[in-house]
C-alpha cells in the first residue's frame, strides 16, 4: 500500500472532523502488518488497504469509547468539588 492510499483513507476521517496523528497511522499500519503475519495472509498487497480501513475505524472507535469512559469517571469522582459545582 503506497502513501497515497493511506492518505486517501485518512482523509475520509479528517474530512469528517477527526484528527489523526502520524503516530496513529504508524501504529495502525504496524498492527495491520502484525495481524497479517499472525494469520498468514499471503495476498498482502490487496488485503492491507481493506484491513487498514477497518482497523483505523476500530482504533478511532476504541479511543472515543475510552475517552468517554474517562470523562464519565472524572465527572463521577469530581461531582462534589468546588470547581465542578
Amino acid at each position: 500500500m503506497d502513501q497515497t492510499e493511506i492518505d486517501d483513507i485518512v482523509s475520509e476521517w479528517v474530512n469528517k472532523g477527526v484528527h489523526i496523528s502520524q503516530e496513529t497511522v504508524d501504529y495502525v499500519l504496524w498492527y495491520c502488518e502484525r495481524k497479517m503475519d499472525v494469520n498468514g495472509i499471503e495476498n498482502r498487497k490487496e488485503y492491507l488497504p481493506l484491513l487498514f480501513r477497518d482497523e483505523l475505524k476500530n482504533y478511532l472507535f476504541r479511543q472515543a469509547v475510552n475517552a468517554t469512559t474517562l470523562l464519565r469517571e472524572a465527572e463521577r469522582k469530581c461531582a462534589e468539588c468546588a470547581a465542578c459545582v
